[in-house]
C-alpha cells in the first residue's frame, strides 16, 4: 500500500512496502533544478548534486563511500530542470535502512565544502561537461533545447558551460546549499522492504523545512507556455546528423491524457516494432538510431522524435519523418495499440521487481500530479486506455500548428520545406 504523509518538519515522505523484496531504495528528491539558476548561478545545482558526496561535518568523503560499498549498495544523484535527487538501493534490513537514511539525511543539511574537495570536485564537473559537449546525442539535446526555449529558463543546459561553473564562488555555492537542499522543500521515497515506522521515526528528527507546493495547485515557476516553432539548424562537427520532430503541450496532463500519450508514444516510436524503427530503419535503412520519447516539466511537457544518420541520407530521412506523422493521423490500428500496451505493461511488471525503478514511478507521478499507482494499477489504467483517446492525443499535438523541426549537424539537409503541412 502506497503512503503519502506530511511529517511535522514539512518533509512530505512517500512510501510503498514491497514485502517480497530484499532490497530497498531510498530517494531525496530536492526541489531545485537548472531552470531556476540565473545569470551567476548556471550550473550550481548540478555542481552542489556533486559536493554532496563530497564529506559532512560528521562524515568525509571516503566515509560516505565506505557507507554504501561496504552494505553492497548504490548510491547515486542528478540533477534534471525541475529538481535533484539523491538516492541509494540498499540490501533490506533494519541496520541497513537505518544507516542509509542517517547517511543520506547527514549529506542533506550538513555538508560543509572542504576547499580541496570543492576544487577537486570542481575538476571534475568540468570534465563532465567536456564529456557531454563531445557527445553528439547530448549536444544536440541540449541544442534543441535553446531553440525551442530559447531566452526561457528551460533553454539553459543542465551542467552549465566550463566557464560557469569556474566562476562559482564557495561563499555562492554554500548559500545555493543552505536555501534549497538544507532548508528547501524535500520530498523523500522509500520503496521496497523496510519498516515504515522506522522510516518515519528517523525522518520526523530531521530539523524543519520549507513547506512543499502542492502540484499542479501551486508552481514553482509562473506558468507560460513559451514556444519557438519552425524550421531550424544549428552546426556542428559531429559525423551524424541529428534530426528532431517535436510538439509542445500544457502541463499538468490529466491521468486520461498521460497514459494515452504513453500509449501513442510506444507505438510510434519507442519499441523495435514501432513505426519509426520499421520505416526509417528496418524497411529503408536510412538510420542507425530512430525513436521517439516525451518529457514533462512542471508547466510544460514535449513530444519528440529523434533520428541519427549520414549528411547523405538526412534529406530522404527527414522526409520520411514527416511523413510518418502524416500517416498518423490517418489511422491507428487496433493491433498496433494492442502490442504497445502489452509492451508498456510487461515493461511495469518487470519493473516492479526493481525497488529503484518503483521509486523513481513514485517521484514522477507525484511529479506531474498524477495517481500515486501501484504496479498493478498501473498495468490496469493502461490496458483501459481507450483507443479514441490516443487518436485525440496524436491530433492534438500533430494538428496544433507548434511544431517544430531541427536538425543538428555539419549542414542543413535540405529540410526547409519538410514541415510544410505539420
Amino acid at each position: 500500500m502506497i503512503k503519502k504523509s506530511v511529517l511535522q518538519n514539512n518533509i512530505v515522505l512517500i512510501t510503498e512496502p514491497v514485502e517480497s523484496s530484499n532490497t530497498v531504495a531510498i530517494g531525496f528528491y530536492f526541489a531545485v533544478g537548472s531552470r531556476f539558476e540565473g545569470p551567476g548561478r548556471r550550473g550550481i545545482s548540478h555542481f552542489c548534486e556533486h559536493l554532496l558526496f563530497k564529506g559532512t561535518s560528521n562524515r568525509s568523503r571516503r566515509d560516505i563511500a565506505l557507507t554504501f560499498d561496504r552494505m553492497g549498495g548504490m548510491v547515486n544523484a542528478f540533477t534534471e530542470r525541475d529538481d535533484v535527487c539523491m538516492y541509494c538501493v540498499i540490501p533490506s534490513s533494519q541496520e541497513n535502512v537505518f544507516t542509509a537514511l542517517n547517511s543520506l539525511s547527514d549529506m542533506a543539511y550538513n555538508c560543509n565544502f572542504p576547499v580541496n574537495e570543492l576544487e577537486k570536485e570542481r575538476s571534475v564537473v568540468c570534465n563532465e561537461i567536456s564529456a557531454v559537449e563531445d557527445d553528439s546525442e547530448e549536444s544536440a539535446l541540449d541544442a534543441l533545447a535553446a531553440t525551442i526555449w530559447k531566452g526561457s529558463p528551460l533553454s539553459q543546459n543542465i551542467t552549465g558551460t566550463v566557464e560557469d561553473v569556474m566562476l562559482l564562488s564557495r561563499e555562492v555555492v554554500e548559500d545555493w546549499y543552505d536555501t534549497y537542499f538544507r532548508k528547501g522543500e524535500l520530498t523523500v521515497f522509500v520503496t521496497g522492504s523496510f519498516d515504515v515506522n522506522q522510516v518515519e521515526n528517523i525522518l520526523k528528527a530531521l530539523p524543519e523545512r520549507k513547506p512543499c507546493l502542492e502540484y499542479p495547485k501551486a508552481l514553482h515557476t509562473e506558468k507560460s507556455l513559451f514556444w519557438n516553432s519552425g524550421v531550424f539548424h544549428k552546426k556542428s562537427s559531429f559525423a551524424q546528423t541529428q534530426m528532431y520532430q517535436v510538439y509542445p503541450f500544457e502541463m499538468p496532463l490529466t491521468c486520461g491524457r498521460y497514459y494515452a500519450l504513453l500509449v501513442l508514444n510506444s507505438l510510434f516510436g519507442d519499441t523495435m516494432s514501432s513505426r519509426l524503427f520499421e520505416s526509417l530503419r528496418e524497411q529503408k535503412g536510412l538510420c542507425y538510431s530512430v525513436y521517439s520519447f516525451f518529457s514533462c516539466y512542471e508547466d510544460v511537457g514535449i513530444w519528440a522524435s529523434c533520428v541519427s544518420c549520414d549528411l547523405k541520407s538526412a534529406k530522404e530521412a527527414s522526409h520520411s519523418l514527416i511523413e510518418e506523422y502524416n500517416l498518423l493521423l490517418k489511422g491507428i490500428s487496433d493491433s498496433e495499440i494492442e502490442a504497445a500496451k502489452e509492451h508498456l505493461c510487461g515493461e511495469e511488471i518487470m519493473g516492479g521487481e526493481d525497488v529503484e525503478y518503483v521509486m523513481k514511478r513514485l517521484a514522477r507521478n507525484l511529479a506531474m500530479g498524477l495517481p500515486l499507482l501501484t504496479t498493478e494499477e498501473t498495468v490496469a489504467t493502461i490496458r483501459k486506455v481507450p483507443k479514441c483517446d490516443i487518436i485525440d492525443m496524436a491530433h492534438s499535438l500533430i494538428e496544433s500548428g507548434l511544431g517544430t523541426f531541427f536538425s543538428f549537424g555539419k549542414k542543413n539537409p535540405g529540410i526547409e520545406n519538410c514541415i510544410s503541412k505539420n
